[in-house]
């Protein structure tokens, strides 16, 4: 199914593997620093309530997690059965889209404005209402690193996961032209 350069395709959920549990060590540190900062003051209107504690680490953790879960599956299945391109298509588009969107919404809470006119910003990220004058494991300054690292390495799966998508596609193509292996199925002959 995976023939010639295409067969290493997905040894690409390695890469994935490793950038993901990078992430998922930056996300945890992340939301535990996020559950210690305190709130500002509250009486503002635009001001969101921060969330509970569980919601925090979804928020941080979601596609990490299970970015971990879906490559590590996929490297075992493709060592023990050689997964199908078709799957791996599949399975790609749907990783590349839901990591399209968590990137989104971490550079649009996290990275692009903060720290300037965050009043638009309070409606929709309650990380915008953190305490950051009083406590250094804020997650907006003292751990840009954290904020940063991590959303760099989100963008670094969604372009490993373009690649994975790229190569199966072409591997898919390439079988369906008729490189692929054929299979007999009682008499008539399948491709």
């Amino acid at each position: 199914n995976w023939t010639g350069r295409l067969r290493y395709a997905p040894l690409l959920n390695i890469a994935i593997l490793l950038a993901s549990v990078v992430t998922f060590g930056l996300a945890v540190s992340y939301a535990n620093a996020s559950i210690r900062t305190p709130m500002e003051n509250q009486a503002e209107v635009y001001m969101r309530p921060r969330p509970t504690n569980s919601k925090i680490i979804v928020y941080s953790t979601f596609m990490p997690f299970f970015t971990i879960l879906q490559s590590g599956l996929d490297l075992s299945l493709h060592f023990l059965i050689s997964l199908h391109p078709i799957y791996s298509l599949a399975i790609s588009s749907v990783y590349f889209i839901g990591w399209l969107v968590q990137w989104s919404i971490w550079m649009h809470c996290e990275i692009s404005g903060i720290g300037f006119d965050n009043a638009g910003k309070g409606e929709t990220c309650w990380q915008v209402n953190l305490d950051h004058r009083k406590y250094s494991m804020v997650p907006m300054r003292s751990s840009e690193g954290v904020v940063n690292g991590r959303v760099g390495l989100g963008a670094v799966v969604i372009a490993l996961y373009v690649a994975y998508f790229a190569m199966a596609l072409l591997a898919v193509l390439r079988n369906r032209r008729g490189g692929g292996k054929s299979m007999k199925i009682g008499t008539s002959e399948m491709r």
